[in-house]
């Protein structure tokens, strides 16, 4: 499944988030997910410390995880599933369909 993920740094701790996320190695950013974890993408709003990510997974354990690993420097007050745009077509006739 495919998870739209928002962040919002910790008032008291943007500056240090984005210290560690800005210092973070290459090695350090490809290994950051844990197993079972693809990170999509990842776009923030540096000023305001928010941002938001697309994750794939299946593993709700490993998302956790994942989530945990930042829980000291922001939360993630939104997490859903999301599809393309070929699945929510597909998902909007099947409904249209079995509405009449």
């Amino acid at each position: 499944m495919v998870f739209f993920a928002t962040y919002e740094c910790f008032t008291d701790m943007k500056g240090q988030a984005q210290s560690y996320f800005a210092n973070m190695t290459d090695e350090e950013i490809a290994h950051e997910a844990p197993e079972g974890i693809k990170i999509i993408c990842r776009y923030h709003d540096v000023a305001n410390g928010t941002g938001f990510t697309v994750i794939e997974t299946v593993d709700q354990e490993a998302m956790t995880q994942w989530i945990m690993g930042w829980s000291s420097f922001c939360h993630f007050p939104i997490i859903k599933p999301v599809v393309d745009d070929e699945s929510a077509r597909r998902l909007i006739k099947r409904m249209e369909a079995n509405a009449g």
